[in-house]
């Protein structure tokens, strides 16, 4: 459940984002700052 709490705030962002409501540098602080709320480091998988 929470990884889609998770895709959902991203998906979100991402949409904010694209519609230029937010700078890059915004959308990078506010992204890592989500996925620290949620202990992800990295969507890559080793």
């Amino acid at each position: 459940m929470r990884n889609l709490e998770l895709a959902k705030k991203l998906a979100v962002l991402g949409m904010i984002f694209n519609a230029g409501i937010i700078s890059e540098e915004e959308y990078g602080v506010t992204k890592n700052r989500i996925m620290m709320d949620y202990n992800i480091v990295s969507f890559l998988n080793n």
